[in-house]
């Protein structure tokens, strides 16, 4: 007998730390970023408070750009306070769509968007890319990856599921990984 979705496991990140390779990499790079700076500043006096400026300038930007989708994720969560993930369920046909499906999509999003708004609640109709703010790049190499893994799904012959191209919307993504065949039996 299949485990209830409430019992799955959760996703488990296989990202080890970085080794000592890693690390004596990371610090040549930033070594040669000293270097080079310092030789900019000696060369040409006025290097060094323009290259400090833009720095700041650039995380300034990225603060208030933070500042905003926070804003924007409280907003939205606001409107949507007494949602959960059995609201999202019911959107969903349980004897059609498999609950692990329906569980694994709506957390793995969540677990996305809890940089900006933790226990955020997903709606099937919303974008991905538009109200959640995914990358997409971070939504098809690893989100995408991460459901898979725990729904048992394959994601051989993708291209041939009719959802293919659509999961842009939660909903699809749903369905798109209902239909997609199973690899393994579900722990």
């Amino acid at each position: 007998m299949k485990m209830l979705s409430r019992h799955m496991p959760k996703y488990q990140c296989s990202n080890e730390p970085m080794g000592i390779i890693e690390w004596c990499i990371c610090l040549v790079l930033l070594g040669f970023l000293l270097a080079l700076i310092i030789s900019l500043a000696i060369s040409d006096p006025w290097a060094l408070p323009c290259i400090l400026g833009f720095i700041f300038f650039i995380l300034l930007i990225s603060k208030w750009l933070t500042q905003k989708t926070i804003k924007s994720f409280a907003l939205l969560a606001e409107r949507r306070k007494n949602d959960s993930i059995c609201s999202f369920a019911r959107h969903f046909d349980c004897r059609k769509v498999d609950p692990w499906v329906i569980r694994a999509v709506y957390e793995q999003l969540q677990e996305r968007t809890d940089e900006y708004y933790p226990g955020f609640p997903i709606h099937p109709l919303d974008s991905v890319f538009e109200d959640l703010e995914l990358d997409d790049e971070d939504f098809e190499e690893d989100v995408v990856g991460e459901i898979a893994h725990r729904t048992g799904r394959s994601l051989e012959n993708a291209e041939e599921n009719p959802y293919f191209g659509k999961a842009n919307i939660v909903e699809n993504l749903v369905y798109f990984f209902n239909l997609q065949p199973k690899t393994k039996v579900n722990i």
